[in-house]
C-alpha cells in the first residue's frame, strides 16, 4: 500500500491504490475513497475504477469518483468534496499517480469552505505536496465553487 499522507485531522492522500488496499484502508479507520485519477492515465499496472469501487464497497468503504488531469479539477467537484469535508467525521482517503492533484482538490475544497489559503499551503507542505505555485488557482476554483 503506497504511503497515506496525513492533509488534516481527516483526509489523507496517497498515490495509485490497488484493489488489495481497500481492506488495509478501512481497518485504519477510514471511512471515504475519493478517486481523482482518469482510467487509462497510465499504459500499463493502473487498476481499473470499477475494480477499485468494488473492492472498497466490499470493504465497507464509500467510493467517491472524481477523476482529473493535471490540475483540471472543476468547481463542480470542488463543491462535491466540500460537502463530504462539512458532511460528519468520516475520516477520507483521496488518490491519484502521487498525491499531489488529491491534495490540490483538497485544498480548493477546504478554501471553498472557508480555510484560510496560508493553512492550506502549510498543511499541503506537511505532507510533502508543494502548491505554493498553485495557490492563485486553487483560491479561483474555490470562489468558482462557492457561486
Amino acid at each position: 500500500m503506497p504511503n497515506l499522507l496525513p492533509l488534516d485531522a481527516r483526509v489523507s492522500v496517497s498515490g495509485q491504490l490497488k484493489a488489495d488496499d481497500m481492506e488495509k484502508i478501512a481497518a485504519l479507520g477510514y471511512a471515504v475513497v475519493v478517486n481523482n485519477r482518469p482510467d487509462g492515465e497510465a499504459w500499463m499496472g493502473q487498476p481499473r475504477t470499477a475494480e477499485l469501487a468494488q473492492a472498497a464497497e466490499q470493504a465497507g468503504l464509500a467510493f467517491v469518483d472524481l477523476p482529473f488531469s493535471g490540475p483540471g479539477a472543476t468547481p463542480e467537484q470542488v463543491r462535491t468534496l466540500a460537502g463530504l469535508l462539512r458532511d460528519g467525521d468520516r475520516r477520507i482517503v483521496a488518490y491519484c499517480k502521487s498525491g499531489m492533484r488529491s491534495t490540490l482538490l483538497w485544498g480548493a475544497a477546504s478554501m471553498a469552505n472557508g480555510k484560510p489559503l496560508g493553512e492550506v499551503l502549510a498543511a499541503a507542505r506537511g505532507a510533502g505536496q508543494d502548491l505554493d505555485p498553485l495557490g492563485e488557482m486553487m483560491a479561483a476554483l474555490a470562489a468558482a465553487a462557492r457561486t
